[in-house]
């Protein structure tokens, strides 16, 4: 037996390890200047200045701030400990209802947390980024806001499996979607 089936799997994973790290190295020089953050604060209206400072060290500009929104289809599809390619492509097609194209920054980040999962400082973003989307929607649109991130959600859940189990959300996927449902019903709820 040779190594040399594992060579290219070695050679692809620094590759893509390379790649990630500039990506990243370009992210955070971005969004660390005072310009970046001013810009966030704009655009967001969240004056929260730890959610801000969190966002800079995540390398999320005011142009891929709408990846936040798609954490919970992320975590989703991390449920079962990887992101399959069904689920992946389920939350590509999201992302491009939304306008976001495959040759945009904000495309990279989500497409690095579906490689990696992504880092809880990035679930502690989300939750303070709800909170504040939260606080300015009447409750009727946080209401929908909610619906729909449940539906993507289970969509997401439902792309995986093999054909016994396509179209069933797993017990995992169950939890995490009740988790992240229950984190947004209750910031809907706060006065």
């Amino acid at each position: 037996m040779t190594d040399e089936p594992s060579k290219p799997r070695h050679e692809t994973a620094r590759y893509f390890a390379e790649l990630e790290a500039r990506i990243v190295q370009r992210l955070h020089a971005e969004a660390g200047s005072e310009e970046s953050r001013a810009a966030l604060v704009r655009s967001t209206g969240v004056e929260d200045p730890r959610l801000i400072e969190e966002l800079c060290k995540m390398g999320i500009t005011a142009d891929e701030l709408i990846c936040l929104r798609f954490i919970p289809l992320v975590l989703v599809a991390w449920a079962e400990n990887s992101a399959d390619a069904e689920e992946r492509e389920a939350i590509h097609a999201e992302a491009k209802k939304l306008g976001i194209g495959e040759d945009s920054t904000a495309w990279l980040v989500l497409e690095t947390w579906l490689q990696k999962r992504p880092p809880g400082l990035g679930v502690d973003a989300w939750k303070r980024y709800i909170r504040g989307t939260m606080k300015k929607l009447t409750l009727n649109a946080a209401n929908r806001l909610i619906h729909l991130t449940e539906r993507q959600m289970i969509a997401v859940a439902k792309a995986s499996g093999d054909a016994s189990e396509l179209g069933k959300v797993s017990h995992k996927e169950s939890l995490m979607i009740d988790r992240l449902l229950t984190i947004m019903h209750e910031q809907a709820e706060r006065p």
